[in-house]
């Protein structure tokens, strides 16, 4: 995926164009029970977030030099901040 930055896109929630419900991020575990009403869940290109939110660890996957930035200026995500 060179070349692939990460946004707002990539966490921000967006509701199902077919059915109007909350679609997770495609390709992650959703928390059982949660009602997933079609495809449109996995399909890249109607639902673009892959990530819960934007402290989401597995950005680093898709985007190292973004969350490494993120990490930077993150007190929530920088590991200096993490307890010994």
């Amino acid at each position: 995926m060179s070349g692939f930055v990460c946004g707002p896109k990539c966490w921000t929630p967006i509701d199902c164009p077919d059915h109007g419900n909350r679609m997770d991020p495609w390709g992650r575990s959703s928390p059982m029970g949660v009602h997933i009403c079609c495809d449109n869940r996995d399909n890249s290109k109607i639902n673009p977030r892959h990530l819960w939110d934007e402290h989401d660890p597995d950005r680093h996957y898709h985007d190292p030099k973004g969350w490494a930035d993120h990490e930077k200026n993150c007190k929530q995500c920088s590991p200096e901040e993490d307890d010994d």
